[in-house]
């Protein structure tokens, strides 16, 4: 029997079914059955992928809500629940900080782009309307302001990275 699970990839939520087939493992995804193969390499983030005898290769680094992944040039922030229990909603358009399921606020990615400065570190306090970062989008240096008062429990971006809406980028407590 299949195990079914909410996959948030950004702002999309998908049903993804999971079950060992005659082949090994096979994945439902968007109603269509596809075989799959995930194979760590060594002890690090890197993995191969094999779907539908199609081979990729993917970074997973675990994040307190699920995980960042980056097939290629495309990254991907995905949180993963069990059909039972209803997987996190994207936050609405513009919405950049969620509760954090272990206390505080996780400040998220309004958009796509490139974090250019990150001024905020761990055990910092920022007041509500400090400068946390600034992300370049279109050719635009977008100021990400704290939206609530806390002390930075971590910080999960680095200068140079690219982000997509919904991703982390850094917990407030």
């Amino acid at each position: 029997m299949a195990e079914k699970y909410l996959v948030r990839l950004g702002y999309e939520l998908k049903e993804v079914e999971v079950e060992d087939g005659p082949d090994g493992l096979r994945v439902r995804i968007n109603g269509e059955w596809h075989n799959a193969r995930l194979e760590q390499v060594g002890q690090s983030a890197l993995y191969a992928l094999l779907i539908d005898s199609h081979p990729h290769e993917l970074f997973a680094v675990e994040r307190a809500e699920g995980y960042d992944i980056v097939i290629g040039w495309d990254r991907y922030s995905v949180a993963v629940s069990t059909r039972d229990h209803r997987a996190p909603p994207a936050p609405p358009s513009g919405q950049t900080v969620e509760e954090h399921p272990a206390g505080g606020w996780m400040v998220l990615s309004p958009m796509t782009g490139v974090v250019i400065d990150v001024y905020a570190k761990p055990g910092d306090e920022v007041a509500e309307g400090d400068v946390l970062m600034v992300i370049e989008a279109m050719k635009m240096n977008n100021e990400l302001r704290a939206q609530k008062a806390g002390t930075v429990r971590e910080v999960y971006v680095e200068t140079g990275q690219r982000v997509v809406p919904g991703m982390s980028l850094l917990a407030l407590e």
